[in-house]
């Protein structure tokens, strides 16, 4: 038999003992025994390997154990039941022991003379403990502990890794231990006796080097200008932009400050008599009710509209969640959970230097309260927060404002022409806010061409930094001459240009029975390239260049973005839909243009 390398089991030396031996059994093919039950109906040479195994790794596992422990287990031959109890008496009381483990994982500091491969060991430890009580620590999570928990002295290393999640924990040793070398050897001499060998020496050293951000040689990534470049372009700017770049980050901006907002956040509050929301989407069921809620401060009395359960995303967790008996109060400026309601359920609350655990009556961890702008915050997300209430086709009581939003805010001026379908009664006094904060006015160019097709523009809108439901960061544009009439397409990348214009040639000269003669376009590399040349070439198509920095010589693909752009900002704002929905709201915009009046469009009847 050979000799096996597990440590003599302790009472402090568990986990480590139930990972190697597990290792050991698993060599051994004999780990199965442990994992399932003995199986039903078992016979002849099946139930003798069955019983070889158990016996074998119930011997294993009792040589491991010290003089004491093995005499308290020396009557348990069956080794499934062996391992249980082992288990249960060094494992004590599993949940509070969870909660102990998450917390230290959370906690996790780098010491002030700590090695770094000493620290990620210590760490990747702690993810272990925690694994084997039944709380799964993803690699990213580990990661995100890693990175939060190093001192001062990687402050600039900590806040260039806080940018890079998808790195994996292997990669976080290597750039870290890269820094560390670089710290250790900052002033340090070395004495040379060659000045020429010392010279060759470093430059091979040079050479060798490898930056752990971009993967290429010789240089390091403090160094690496590819770094530099992604974090200068994560910076806000919104200087030297270029109409089409202007809008754009216009249209994500007036996302994003939804999606920043506090709309997803939840304050614990030890005040609240009762658990309130400020926004319908979060309710699971719901039941209309009106009241009165009291709150301390000037505005003591708000009213209330209904109550209901309210199933959320738990981002701490991973999981859902479900609170009852949640009061709807439109007028809050924060949602409440309240800590007494919590607490007269049977909740426990325990607080800690930064944040807040709420523990069940069975001792898990539903969540987790963090300290915030000096008040405790849970993050949550609504269940059904993409399930959009949309208007009716036909209402009976359509208004003008309801008929401006349809026709996707259209002036007063273009739905007088089409009085004849919308029928309602204009209001020469409405006043809409949305178009005042999307709206931008710009001088009209009239046509230079005589018939439709006779004169292309194009523009390629992007990238838009979150991608479309159908994974599109690109929109190109494509205006009509003579008719004013937009084209949008979606794209996943810019090579898809080309391809994209050969499909809108072939499909419109075919319903026009007209030929593409001119393509104006601005000097981007998407349009000025061989293929796109080779093209052009090929069906005597004139491709017209405008002049560089210079917008307004393309400026009607330039109109057309801004336009389309404006609008289709003023559905997503309106709406309060996710950024993700922008390829949708830019084809509503398009579309409507084209049924709408508009300057230098063509006129036809309604």
């Amino acid at each position: 038999m050979e000799k096996l390398t597990v440590p003599e089991l302790t009472s402090s030396n568990y986990f480590i003992w139930a990972l190697k031996m597990k290792a050991a059994l698993s060599l051994k093919r004999l780990f199965s025994v442990i994992e399932n039950k003995k199986p039903v109906g078992l016979d002849g040479k099946a139930l003798s390997d069955w019983s070889t195994k158990n016996d074998d790794a119930v011997s294993y596992v009792k040589l491991s154990l010290s003089d004491e422990q093995a005499l308290q287990y020396a009557n348990e031959d069956n080794a499934k039941t062996l391992w249980e109890k082992i288990k249960s008496n060094f494992t004590g009381q599993a949940e509070d022991r969870k909660i102990d483990a998450g917390n230290k994982l959370h906690n996790l500091r780098l010491c002030e003379k700590e090695k770094i491969s000493d620290y990620i060991a210590r760490a990747r430890g702690l993810a272990t403990k925690c694994a084997s009580l039944g709380l799964d620590v993803t690699e990213r999570e580990l990661a995100f502990y890693v990175v939060r928990g190093l001192t001062e002295k990687y402050a600039k290393i900590r806040e260039i890794l806080k940018t890079q999640r998808e790195k994996s924990i292997d990669d976080l040793l290597e750039i870290l231990r890269e820094e560390e070398t670089l710290q250790n050897n900052v002033g340090m001499p070395t004495e040379v006796s060659n000045p020429n060998l010392a010279f060759t020496a470093v430059r091979r050293q040079r050479q060798k080097r490898v930056c752990y951000f971009c993967r290429k040689p010789n240089h390091v990534m403090k160094d690496c200008f590819i770094r530099k470049r992604i974090e200068a372009q994560k910076k806000p700017r919104f200087y030297n932009l270029s109409r089409k770049n202007k809008d754009l980050e216009a249209l994500a901006l007036s996302s994003e400050v939804q999606e920043t907002s506090t709309k997803h956040v939840w304050i614990l509050d030890s005040g609240a008599s009762a658990h309130r929301v400020k926004e319908r989407i979060w309710f699971e069921n719901f039941v209309s009710r009106t009241g009165e809620v009291f709150l301390a401060g000037k505005d003591s009395k708000l009213k209330s509209y209904g109550i209901g359960n309210v199933k959320a995303k738990n981002v701490y967790k991973g999981s859902d969640i479900k609170i009852e008996n949640v009061t709807y109060v439109p007028d809050l400026r924060y949602n409440l959970i309240s800590l007494t309601t919590l607490m007269s359920k049977g909740f426990k609350c325990v607080s800690k230097f930064d944040s807040m655990l709420i523990i069940d009556k069975h001792g898990n961890v539903v969540t987790k309260a963090f300290k915030r702008n000096n008040r405790l915050e849970i993050d949550l997300k609504p269940l059904n927060e993409y399930n959009i209430e949309c208007n009716l086709v036909e209402n009976p009581n359509d208004s003008y404002e309801i008929w401006h939003k349809r026709l996707c805010h259209l002036n007063q001026q273009y739905m007088l022409q089409m009085k004849s379908v919308i029928d309602c009664n204009l209001n020469s006094n409405f006043q809409c806010d949305s178009c005042d904060v999307g709206k931008i006015t710009r001088k009209f160019h009239p046509p230079i061409s005589n018939d439709v097709l006779e004169l292309i523009h194009a523009d390629l809108c992007g990238p838009v930094h979150v991608e479309s439901l159908r994974g599109s960061k690109y929109f190109l544009i494509i205006v009509d001459d003579y008719s004013g009439m937009y084209f949008s397409f979606f794209l996943k990348s810019k090579t898809e240009v080309l391809s994209t214009f050969e499909k809108f040639k072939a499909k419109y000269e075919n319903l026009s029975d007209k030929r593409i003669k001119r393509l104006r376009t601005d000097n981007d590399l998407e349009f000025l390239n061989k293929e796109m040349a080779a093209y052009l070439n090929k069906f005597d198509i004139m491709h017209e260049k405008t002049i560089p920095y210079n917008a307004e010589s393309n400026g009607k693909a330039e109109r057309a973005i801004r336009v389309t752009v404006e609008r289709a900002r003023i559905a997503l704002y309106e709406s309060n839909l996710p950024l993700n929905f922008w390829a949708e709201a830019v084809a509503y915009s398009t579309h409507v243009s084209n049924l709408t009046p508009r300057k230098g469009k063509a006129k036809f009847t309604y």
